[in-house]
């Protein structure tokens, strides 16, 4: 009997033919103890029709309960928001969900004060905006974001070159009014801004020595404490959030006490140092800050002292001994505030920022 045959009397003649040496087998991966999802069930199902209905009832007939209704259809568009695609977010916008973002901007919601809830709701989507990692989902959080601010209050850092095209004429409709005319119209020539005097100061010698420190909390303490992400991103959403609801106590305080440790670091650093203090974070706040408009608002004593004394520092701008003490000085002061009669013999890189405030 040969080997063969033996075989197929042992194992039988299917069982040999049907084994398959070159079949893919499927690999079992153990599955983990814990996934880490949500056990909640999702939320109610909304629609379109119906949150378009709410909007309009507070629009045309705004109560406690239409607009308690159109508040709670407010959070749930937002977070419809934050879970979407970012590659979906322009095809979205550009159907029944866009219309219904545009609908509750015009309804007057954003006219009404906040809940307590909702504020918190709003800070931590302003906190979330600045974050460096969430670069990739700003965009969500600014269409969640912008229905929670009064119209012409929420400021993003160049929009005409940050946000799509998609979004850009909603944003400068609701938030920027000014920038209509940039997207209406050829861009206008760069002119100078108007010439307003700088406060005058009695020609005097002042030193900076003589000036009573507005913090305590100088020098590499200070700087630390712009080289924590964490504090940065904070201070960054102050920014944002002064801008939604520049009524806020606790914000005003806030900055009120940032902004006096800027001023201190910018009266404390070396002449020779100023223009590399100011390409650190120290600067990018500054400058934000400065912006904001934040200036025109004085919350203690302290900051009235500042915005009286620290023009005599700062009177002979091209001396560079004064351009630290320059730019504390702005700081309590609203944009377009202070002008100069002459700008001969300034940095550049100093002259190219007091241009653009």
């Amino acid at each position: 009997m040969g080997l063969r045959t033996w075989l197929r009397q042992r194992l039988g003649r299917h069982s040999v033919e049907s084994i398959d040496l070159l079949g893919q087998v499927a690999l079992q991966v153990p599955a983990p103890e814990r996934l880490g999802i949500s056990l909640a069930m999702p939320a109610q199902p909304w629609s379109v029709s119906r949150l378009e209905g709410l909007f309009r009832e507070a629009s045309l007939q705004p109560t406690a309960l239409s607009l308690k209704a159109a508040r709670l259809a407010r959070h749930r568009l937002a977070v419809f928001w934050l879970s979407a695609p970012v590659d979906q977010l322009e095809e979205l916008y550009a159907g029944g969900i866009g219309d219904l973002q545009r609908q509750q901007l015009n309804c007057g919601l954003g006219q009404q004060m906040l809940s307590s809830d909702e504020k918190i709701w709003r800070d931590q989507l302003a906190a979330e905006m600045v974050k460096p990692e969430a670069v990739s989902s700003q965009l969500n959080v600014i269409l969640a974001l912008m229905p929670y601010t009064k119209p012409g209050k929420l400021k993003l850092a160049d929009p005409i070159h940050a946000l799509p095209n998609w979004l850009l004429a909603d944003y400068v409709a609701y938030c920027a009014p000014e920038l209509k005319h940039e997207l209406e119209g050829p861009a206008g020539l760069l002119e100078p801004a108007s010439e307003i005097t700088q406060p005058a100061v009695e020609q005097a010698t002042v030193y900076k020595e003589d000036f009573l420190p507005l913090t305590d909390r100088r020098g590499e303490d200070a700087l630390d404490w712009f080289r924590d992400e964490g504090a940065l991103t904070r201070m960054k959403s102050l920014v944002n959030l002064y801008g939604m609801a520049p009524e806020d106590e606790e914000t005003l305080s806030e900055l009120s006490g940032l902004r006096k440790v800027l001023a201190q670091l910018w009266l404390d650093v070396e002449s020779s140092q100023v223009e590399s203090l100011y390409q650190l974070p120290v600067g990018l706040i500054t400058r934000s800050l400065i912006t904001s408009g934040f200036g025109k608002e004085l919350v203690d004593d302290d900051d009235a002292r500042a915005r009286q004394d620290l023009p005599a520092l700062s009177a002979n701008i091209q001396n560079p001994e004064c351009h630290g003490p320059l730019l504390a000085t702005l700081l309590y002061y609203a944009p377009n505030a202070i002008a100069f009669e002459a700008t001969a013999g300034l940095p550049e890189w100093l002259l190219q920022e007091l241009q653009s405030f």
